[in-house]
Order: structure tokens, then C-alpha cells, then sequence
């Protein structure tokens, strides 16, 4: 037997069963890769729904809020105004 019919006997002996199983394993993390992979995409579709209702929440939230801002600037509008007519009142005392 020659070096060369020795070495490739090492080599089926050796090397062929530890690639086999190595293929094995990597065949198994693939499979395990695809079920994670398929978990986060059903993850990353609760995460947008979940945002959508965060976003619908938020739009109610900030047009209460606007609305709020709005009723504030009228009764701010509405004390300016009651404080001209008192100064107003107020001159037309002093002047009388």
C-alpha cells in the first residue's frame, strides 16, 4: 500500500464520519434557526400591531390635549378680557 492509498483510507476512516455528523449538526441548526426566524417575524408582527394602537392612542391623547390648550386659551382670553373692563371700571370711578 502507497502513501497516498494510505492517507486517503485515513481520511475515509477519520475525516468522512466527523464531516457526516458535523452536516448532521449543521442541518439541525439550520432547522433550529428557521423556527427562531419564524418566532421573530410572529413577534415582529405583534410589535406592530401593538404600535398601531399606540399609535391610535396617542392621536386621541393629543387631540383631548389640543383640545384642552384650546378651552384654556379661551378662559385666558375671557380673564384678559374681565380685567380691561375692570381697569376700564376702575378709571371711570377715578375720573367721576
Amino acid at each position: 500500500m502507497g502513501v497516498v492509498e494510505e492517507t486517503r483510507q485515513a481520511v475515509q476512516d477519520f475525516l468522512a464520519p466527523e464531516l457526516r455528523e458535523m452536516r448532521g449538526q449543521l442541518g439541525g441548526m439550520e432547522k433550529r434557526l428557521d423556527s427562531m426566524d419564524k418566532r421573530l417575524d410572529s413577534m415582529d408582527k405583534r410589535l406592530d400591531s401593538q404600535d398601531k394602537r399606540f399609535t391610535i392612542h396617542e392621536d386621541a391623547i393629543r387631540d383631548r390635549f389640543d383640545n384642552i390648550i384650546q378651552r384654556l386659551e379661551t378662559i385666558q382670553q375671557s380673564f384678559a378680557f374681565d380685567k380691561r373692563i375692570s381697569d376700564l371700571e376702575a378709571d371711570k370711578r377715578r375720573s367721576a
